[in-house]
């Protein structure tokens, strides 16, 4: 495979939309501007020159198509790239962690695939390694094949030939596996997983916040005639409004999961996991297993009830412009007891227990104190200043309480051998799994009214994107978090003390 190939040239569509797109809003506010009679040729000057630029853009995509060249040679991958600079980018297949693929509108008709190469130092870049814009599958499967192939022959030290293609009979050929499907989200699934995740006020919210752009154009006040009209008119209609709303805001938020997690599907294949998703846009991402830094269960208040959790994967690695690169969506809708089987054929040396030791009682009164102060300073000014209708953030005080002692019940942290979890909520549950290999970071954090309630808070830092992400389980048992300082101290001394007793005396 060390002949020079392009990509398909429907790329340089692609490479036209993308840039058309970001500069889509000065051509409609160039629109906008230019609007009403035209009487003369200078009238149209502003659309001839928009005309002329789009062509511009169109010929630097397909420029862009031309100069783009990719091929595997030597135990790498050479991409070759440049408008009017011509730039090489050499990746080594030992570099590479995965390629994950992705299936625009453009790319399914013409049965293509977009690639995005992952490496090991992804994670402190802001974009992939590398980026093949349109491939056919076939190419697409023979460069992860063949990369794949490749890699394991340098592991094994295995004879390579001139161009980097590992030397093997042709009765060793082995055959594409297939993967071993672990998980496939129903359309029940989906459903649900659109109803509780709160996708219908995020809905409302965005319409409220677009009407808002136009609040100089709408007439409010005769709005709010007419409403007060349908209110008087009887309280049935107003209801049957404000159903007919949810409704098809619920519909909105159904249809837009539908469109990301459709098909979604997880596949065991060797040691990597492959996640296919996506209605229009088909996205595959294959994430190795020794690059999981932990894994974490999410329940908000409207799942936990129902025993449903989304499950996610910390992961090292991925580029800062991938939302989903670092934090993987491994399990998106699925019932807790479930979860545990399908993990445990992905990562058998986990374990999955949530027998976890929890905050002491003298810990409820901290929880309880701390919100209820925080939100007295919002509820006090909005009951000064919009008295009467102010009183009613007061209905704040019993839904803060509710939730401050569902955090108290919630925290809590389990220790074994080689593993420390820990459950703690801010609004929604949260169990994380982590091995000790893993933690970049253990802290203890002891306030003055901590001290003299002898509890303290626990930080635990895993791996994820940059930053790291940092779990944290306040107020508990000091001694508690004692011990898990001390589980985590390398064992120095007592290795030390074995090394001084194996040497010979003189």
């Amino acid at each position: 495979m060390s002949e020079e190939k392009r990509l398909h040239p429907i790329s340089a569509v692609i490479n036209f939309v993308k840039a058309l797109r970001e500069a889509l809003i000065p051509i409609v506010v160039l629109i906008f501007l230019n609007q009403g009679e035209r009487n003369s040729f200078l009238d149209y000057l502003p659309f001839i020159g928009m005309g002329v630029f789009m062509i511009i853009i169109l010929f630097l995509g397909i420029l862009k198509w031309w100069r783009f060249t990719y091929r595997v040679e030597e135990g790498e991958l050479r991409i070759e790239y440049g408008l009017f600079v011509k730039k090489k980018r050499y990746i080594p297949f030992e570099r590479i962690q995965s390629l994950n693929y992705s299936e625009g509108i453009f790319h399914r008709p013409l049965k293509l695939v977009k690639i995005k190469v992952e490496t090991a130092g992804t994670s402190n870049s802001l974009e992939s390694e590398a980026e093949l814009t349109a491939i056919t599958k076939e190419e697409a499967n023979e460069l992860n094949s063949f990369i794949s192939k490749a890699k394991k022959k340098i592991k094994e030290r295995i004879e390579v030939d001139e161009d980097g293609v590992p030397i093997e009979e042709e009765s060793e050929q082995e055959e594409e596996v297939e993967g071993k499907i672990l998980y496939k989200m129903s359309a029940k699934d989906l459903v649900i997983m659109a109803t509780t995740s709160g996708g219908a006020g995020v809905v409302i919210s965005g319409l409220l916040i677009f009407l808002s752009q136009f609040s100089e154009f709408i007439p409010y006040e005769t709005v709010m005639d007419e409403f007060m009209d349908v209110v008087q008119s009887g309280i049935l209609i107003v209801a049957v409004t404000v159903f007919i709303v949810l409704f098809f805001a619920w519909l909105i938020a159904v249809a837009m999961t539908f469109i990301r997690y459709a098909s979604f599907t997880v596949k065991l294949v060797d040691k990597d996991l492959v996640i296919t998703r996506g209605l229009l846009e088909k996205k595959q991402t294959t994430i190795p297993l020794n690059r999981i830094q932990g894994i974490r269960f999410n329940q908000n208040l409207l799942r936990e009830p129902f025993k449903y959790a989304a499950v996610t994967i910390e992961s090292a690695g991925g580029s800062a412009l991938e939302k989903d690169s670092n934090t993987i969506r491994l399990l998106p809708m699925i019932r807790s007891s479930e979860a545990p089987r399908i993990l445990e054929e992905i990562l058998p040396e986990y374990e999955w227990s949530t027998d976890f030791t929890g905050a002491p009682k003298r810990s409820i009164f901290r929880y309880m104190f701390w919100n209820l102060l925080f939100i007295s300073f919002i509820i006090a000014p909005v009951s000064y200043f919009f008295y009467p209708y102010g009183l009613l953030s007061l209905l704040l005080y019993p839904l803060l309480a509710g939730l401050s002692w569902l955090q108290y019940k919630s925290a809590g942290y389990r220790l074994s051998e080689d593993q420390l979890t820990v459950q703690f909520r801010v609004f929604d549950k949260q169990i994380v799994y982590m091995k000790k290999k893993r933690i970049q970071s253990l802290e203890l954090k002891e306030t003055w009214f901590q001290r003299k309630g002898r509890v303290a808070t626990l930080s635990a830092t895993i791996k994820s994107y940059i930053a790291g992400s940092v779990n944290t389980v306040n107020h508990l048992d000091v001694k508690d978090v004692e011990k898990v300082m001390e589980w985590y101290q390398p064992e120095t001394a007592p290795r030390a003390a074995k090394q001084a007793e194996a040497l010979p005396e003189e």
